[in-house]
C-alpha cells in the first residue's frame, strides 16, 4: 500500500469493525481511503468489494451462530441485487471516475435521508399488511410485511450502485428494511451481513472480468478486515436492540457526511 502501512491497517481495521457492528459492509469508507491513498478508481472499487466480501460473511458467520440471520429474506433480497451487482461490476468501467464518483455522492445523500427518518423512530411499526404483493413473515419471535413488486427493482437498483461504485449496498437496504417493512433492527443488521457478503462477491467477480485487481492490497487488507468483522459482529450480538439502532443512525450518518464532503472537492 502507499504510505505509512502500520497506519494504513489500523485504519481498515477499525472500520470494519465499527461498521461490520451494524451489518454495512465499509465500502463507503474503503473506497476513498483507497482513493486518497492514490489508487486508481477501478482498483479503489474492486478492492473495496473484495473487503466488503470479506467483512460481511465474517461477520455473517457471528450473527448465524445468535440464529438473528432470516435466510429468506436475505434470498429474496439478495437475488436481484446480486444480479445488478454483477452488471454493475462489469460495465462500471465504462463510466469515467469523475461521474462514478459524483454518483456515489448521490448514493450516500439518498442514506442521509433515511438516517434522520430512523432517528425520530423508537421501535419499528407494526406492519400487517396483506394482499396481492405482500409477503408476511414470522421469524425469530417478530412479524414484518414486505411489498414485492417494491422489493425487487430497488434491491436491483442497489446492487448495481454496490458492484459499479464499490460500495455496500447495507447503506440503503438496512433502512429500507427497518423503515419501509418494520423488520427488528438486529434481524435486519444480521441478514445485511450476509447480503453485503454475497453482493461483494458479486460484484468483485464483475470486476475479474471487465475492471482491474490488485491481488496483493486485496489480500493485505483482506486480512485485516476478516479480523475486525468476526469483532463488531460479536460485540453487535451484545448489545440491545435500542443501542443497536443508534449505533446504526450514528455510523449512516458518519458515512453520509464523509462522502458528502468528498463529493464537494471533485
Amino acid at each position: 500500500m502507499i504510505g505509512n502501512w502500520a497506519l494504513d491497517l489500523a485504519v481498515f481495521f477499525l472500520a470494519s469493525v465499527l461498521l461490520s457492528s451494524v451489518g454495512l459492509g465499509g465500502g463507503a469508507f474503503y473506497v476513498p481511503l483507497l482513493l486518497a491513498l492514490g489508487y486508481t478508481f477501478p482498483q479503489a472499487a474492486s478492492t473495496s468489494l473484495f473487503l466488503i466480501a470479506v467483512t460481511g460473511l465474517s461477520a455473517f458467520s457471528q450473527f448465524r451462530r445468535a440464529r438473528l440471520v432470516d435466510w429468506r429474506l436475505a434470498v429474496v433480497m439478495e437475488a436481484f441485487t446480486d444480479l445488478g451487482a454483477f452488471v454493475g461490476g462489469y460495465t462500471g468501467g465504462n463510466f469515467a471516475p469523475h461521474y462514478l464518483q459524483i454518483a456515489f455522492g448521490f448514493f450516500l445523500v439518498l442514506a442521509s435521508v433515511f438516517i434522520f427518518n430512523m432517528q425520530g423512530q423508537n421501535r419499528s411499526r407494526p406492519v400487517e399488511r396483506k394482499g396481492f404483493g405482500w409477503w408476511r413473515r414470522d421469524f425469530s419471535g417478530f412479524s414484518y410485511s414486505l411489498f414485492i413488486p417494491a422489493v425487487i427493482p430497488l434491491t436491483f437498483a442497489i446492487g448495481y450502485l454496490s458492484g459499479a461504485l464499490g460500495v455496500a449496498g447495507g447503506l440503503l437496504k438496512i433502512p429500507m428494511m427497518v423503515l419501509w417493512f418494520a423488520v427488528p433492527v438486529k434481524v435486519a443488521v444480521a441478514t445485511s451481513s450476509l447480503m453485503v457478503g454475497l453482493t461483494g462477491v458479486l460484484g468483485f467477480g464483475g470486476h475479474l472480468l471487465g475492471g482491474e485487481i490488485n491481488w496483493p492490497l486485496c489480500l493485505g487488507v483482506g486480512l485485516v478486515v476478516l479480523v475486525g468483522g468476526q469483532l463488531g459482529s460479536r460485540g453487535s450480538i451484545q448489545l440491545p436492540e435500542r443501542k443497536v439502532k443508534q449505533l446504526l443512525a450514528f455510523v449512516l450518518l458518519v458515512v453520509a457526511v464523509w462522502m458528502i464532503a468528498k463529493s464537494l472537492t471533485l
